[in-house]
């Protein structure tokens, strides 16, 4: 098949998430799935990750097709190699270099080394290097019942003028009801459940999927004033106890930010990418080995500028939920039974008095937090909870 403008855009679009479009087969592009991917930065100042993949047919966007045993390095205009090594977290196959402190005098170019297959490479690019976060922040909206944590930074130098973001997300939350005992279902006996083993307190984590960029080459000052990250409703898990989001500052080349941008204009529009006519996109990484081959991403060198921010459901303010957890206190006859039949219903126990032999149990969902994040804390959370 023959790959005009259209079919390009068409299938970098399959590349982003498009939960919303309802699936289908559109005619004329059967069988022209399988294009490459290439997605990440080389960080001047740390660890380069790149993730290689391939589109999906519509029918197929909740699946990635993660590519694994390629050869992937950076490579510097004297031919100097900085290998990445392969990384499998579940169904996600990830390359990562070792921490890099990279000569900024010196351009650089990523390469990729499909089994048995082609070359690829990416333009020699010089280091940017991005000016540091001046501030992260959030504001409420008592109308919509919101909360958007956003960024700002400046460059008094006045010549970076494009930027991109991305982040990490890390929160804490709790179950909705605390369980002092836990029933085991071997010995068929209640058990008291210490502190240190609660299953009350978790914490789960999330990244970037939005396409964060702006421009300041309109301005007359290289200034960017609280750019929205992320929103986030009243009843949100992550503004419940502890939320903390680490922002990563890129600056950009302007040809970076129009393919940037091109990419979030289509896919916000992506209900209807066949009308109007889709923009034009190329990105910066071609195939050595055959030329004619059409490969999706841009990469660029970068240094990168981090902050980290925490705020505290006190602080925002906002959160509120409603949740059915309601309490059952089961019969005294033959309690062993009972309780059994209460766990094989998915039902915990929270308390128990053994001298009457009465507990009080609830749903799993109410009562094990581990059902929607994980026990693991992180190493740099503020305060004390196990």
């Amino acid at each position: 098949m023959k790959f005009t403008k259209s079919t390009f855009i068409f299938f970098l679009l399959l590349c982003l998430p498009l939960s919303c479009v309802t699936p289908f087969e559109p005619v004329g592009y059967e069988g022209s799935d399988n294009i490459l991917v290439i997605e990440g930065d080389i960080n001047s100042k740390g660890v380069t990750e790149v993730y290689l993949s391939r589109t999906q047919r519509l029918k197929d966007l909740n699946k990635t097709t993660y590519i694994k045993g390629a050869a992937v390095w950076i490579e510097s205009e004297k031919g100097v190699k900085f290998f990445a090594q392969q990384s499998i977290n579940g169904s996600v196959i990830v390359y990562r270099t070792q921490n890099l402190v990279l000569d900024k005098s010196q351009k650089y170019k990523l390469c990729v080394s499909l089994q048995g297959g082609n070359l690829y490479e990416s333009e020699l690019l010089s280091v940017l290097t991005s000016p540091p976060i001046k501030d992260i922040g959030f504001k409420r909206d008592t109308v919509k019942q919101s909360v958007t944590f956003h960024v700002s930074t400046e460059d008094p130098s006045n010549r970076t003028k494009y930027y991109r973001w991305t982040y990490t997300e890390d929160w804490e939350f709790s179950a909705h009801n605390f369980a002092s005992y836990t029933y085991n279902p071997k010995t068929g006996q209640i058990d008291e459940l210490p502190y240190e083993d609660n299953i009350f307190f978790c914490w789960n984590k999330g990244v970037s999927k939005s396409i964060l960029i702006a421009s300041t080459s309109h301005l007359s000052q290289d200034k960017v004033h609280e750019m929205p990250l992320v929103s986030m409703g009243k009843s949100d898990d992550r503004i419940s106890i502890l939320y903390s989001i680490e922002v990563s500052q890129r600056a950009i080349t302007r040809e970076a930010y129009l393919y940037w941008e091109n990419i979030r204009k289509n896919s916000d529009k992506v209900g209807g990418i066949f009308s109007p006519q889709p923009s034009e996109i190329y990105g910066n990484i071609r195939c050595v080995s055959d030329p004619s081959e059409v490969v999706l991403g841009f990469i660029s060198a970068v240094e990168i500028s981090t902050m980290r921010f925490f705020a505290s459901d006190a602080e925002m303010d906002i959160y509120s939920s409603y949740h059915d957890c309601e309490l059952i206190v089961p019969e005294k006859e033959d309690p062993p039974r009972t309780w059994l039949a209460l766990y094989q219903d998915g039902y915990l126990v929270i308390s128990n008095n053994p001298m009457d032999r009465e507990s009080i149990w609830s749903r799993d969902a109410c009562v094990d937090c581990r059902l929607r994040g994980t026990k693991n804390k992180p190493s740099f959370w503020p305060n004390d909870h196990k």
